[in-house]
């Protein structure tokens, strides 16, 4: 099934990767980010059925934190980062997200779908 997502990430060539590879799933992206505060706007602005966000976005907020600011029953968010431990897994979970670790596709498809 078709999701509308939101992407966020600080690395513009990731965030290249997400958007071909979601696009060619059949999904549709309604927003880039490549910062927490825009990535808090996009999804405020389009109400997307999915935010796929990294965990480290440079300056300003974090993933958890966009993850946190923007939680809604409806809203599916996929931290997808490198930085995978037990309290980064923690912390996603008390802010309602699925971790995915970056460079296995795969896993993030399937979480996207859900």
């Amino acid at each position: 099934m078709a999701r509308r997502l939101v992407i966020v990430d600080n690395d513009e060539a990731v965030l290249e990767l997400l958007l071909l590879d979601l696009r060619l799933e059949g999904h549709e992206i309604l927003a880039t980010a490549m910062d927490g505060e825009s990535a808090v706007q996009a999804c405020d602005e389009h109400g997307p059925d999915v935010l796929v966000v990294d965990l480290r976005l440079g300056p300003g907020i974090n993933g958890l934190e966009v993850a946190t600011r923007v939680r809604r029953a409806a809203l599916r968010v996929v931290l997808h980062t490198n930085y995978v431990t037990s309290d980064i897994v923690k912390a996603a979970t008390q802010a309602g997200a699925i971790v995915v670790e970056k460079g296995n596709l795969y896993a993030l498809r399937r979480a996207v779908e859900g």
